[in-house]
């Protein structure tokens, strides 16, 4: 009997670690595509003659899916299962991709986007909860599988962020149909992860009520720290936003290349910095981080500001560098210092406000930055946007040291570093 228990848990493990395999690769694969297309803007802009506002627009239409879908296909694979969600969202995807291939105007790239941000809307809170659920067939211990789930869900989308700019680049610049070679590359890549997500269980026992969108909360002790977390998240996602839709081209335009392996390069190297950060900054205090990272972003974009003076590539590089750096502490710090200021039975709600937030930074902005250049060039619009983002980083950072210095005395100087400590943490429910 004892043997035939034993048998039944490595068979339940086993498929345990087939499931954990299967929710990483759909988050990889639904990541990298959801990014893909930063790299091939400036192609479709000279196939197309869209205007710059129009190319800033394309990239912002799927964070306006994605951000309020988020809201609506979280809570629903509660009820429903996880992969029920998840191959919606890579069929969805792969939508998208048939979209950009066959296109031949500007309308055919609108609807690809938004069947991408359908995709990322349905499947990435699934693929992360999925990933979560499945852990233990790697560790038992239950705070050490979590730490693996948070550690894998970070690799495969940072990762999948900054691959897939890159592998659009590569391939466009070295390969045959440079507008389609890249998206039917990933049209396979859905297919395997499709297949793959077959694995992933359907409705547990144990899912039961009814569905209902996602509330906004935001209890009254919280609001003075969430301002100022909203805030400085906001600006690190804006960065983000602008850096995915423009970098490519105006780097481009910088250093009169048309090599977009190089452009591509440029935002990949941000966001994997990005990456590395958060994996590192786990020893940090959320304050810190916070702290740290506004003052690495505000560098990083006043880089980039000289690199449009002296036209110097290793400037460029350290600006991304810097501004990947100051992104991915950021993120970190907010969302360690939000676990930590809100009660645990809102905890869920606040976040949700605190993702919207960041998706409205990572969408808004960079519309702005279109319309700047329909006045101005494009170079020229995106170093106003550097510009004003950096300088509302420096101002924002005394503004978070006086409110950690007042709430260290409200609490009678007793704040707990051990709480303070942020963990690393995933980007679950934040894929551009």
């Amino acid at each position: 009997m004892k043997r035939f228990h034993n048998d039944v848990e490595a068979v339940a493990r086993r498929h345990a670690r087939q499931v954990f395999v299967a929710a990483a690769t759909a988050l990889a694969v639904l990541f990298m595509g959801n990014n893909l297309p930063s790299a091939l803007y400036g192609v479709f802009r000279a196939a197309f003659g869209y205007s710059s506002l129009t190319q800033t627009l394309l990239y912002a239409a799927a964070v306006a899916v994605i951000a309020p879908g988020l809201l609506v296909f979280g809570p629903l694979s509660d009820v429903i299962g996880r992969r029920a969600l998840i191959l919606a969202g890579l069929i969805s995807f792969g939508v998208g991709d048939v979209l950009f291939v066959v296109a031949d105007g500007t309308a055919w790239l609108f609807a690809a986007r938004v069947a991408q941000g359908l995709g990322m809307a349905c499947g990435s809170a699934a693929g992360v909860a999925a990933l979560s659920e499945s852990a233990a067939g790697f560790v038992s211990d239950q705070v050490r599988a979590q730490r693996v789930a948070a550690l894998t869900a970070t690799v495969c989308m940072t990762g999948g962020l900054a691959f897939g700019p890159l592998l659009a680049g590569i391939l466009a610049q070295y390969g045959p149909a440079p507008r389609e070679l890249s998206f039917l590359v990933h049209l396979a890549l859905v297919a395997i992860a499709f297949v793959a997500a077959l694995r992933v269980p359907g409705k547990a026992a144990t899912m039961v009520g009814h569905w209902h969108p996602a509330l906004l909360r935001m209890p009254e002790s919280t609001r003075q720290t969430f301002a100022l977390v909203a805030a400085s998240g906001f600006l690190s996602w804006s960065v983000l936003g602008v850096f995915s839709a423009v970098i490519p081209s105006f780097f481009a335009d910088l250093f009169d290349t048309k090599n977009l392996a190089l452009t591509s390069a440029a935002l990949a190297l941000m966001i994997a910095t990005s990456a590395l950060a958060q994996l590192g900054a786990h020893r940090l205090r959320a304050v810190t981080a916070q702290v740290v990272g506004l003052g690495a972003l505000a560098v990083g974009l006043a880089l980039l500001v000289a690199a449009t003076v002296t036209r110097d590539p290793a400037v460029a590089v350290l600006a991304m560098l810097g501004s990947g750096v100051g992104h991915g502490l950021i993120f970190v710090g907010e969302m360690a210092e939000i676990t930590v200021a809100t009660p645990a039975e809102e905890r869920g709600a606040v976040i949700s406000v605190v993702h919207l937030i960041n998706y409205i930074g990572l969408g808004g902005p960079v519309i702005g930055v279109g319309f700047l250049s329909l006045s101005y060039s494009l170079p020229a619009a995106t170093r106003l946007a550097a510009l004003a983002i950096a300088v509302l980083c420096v101002l924002l950072i005394p503004l978070v040291i006086r409110a950690a210095i007042g709430a260290k005395r409200i609490e009678g100087g007793g704040m707990n570093s051990a709480n303070m400590c942020a963990q690393p943490v995933c980007v679950q429910n934040c894929g551009v």
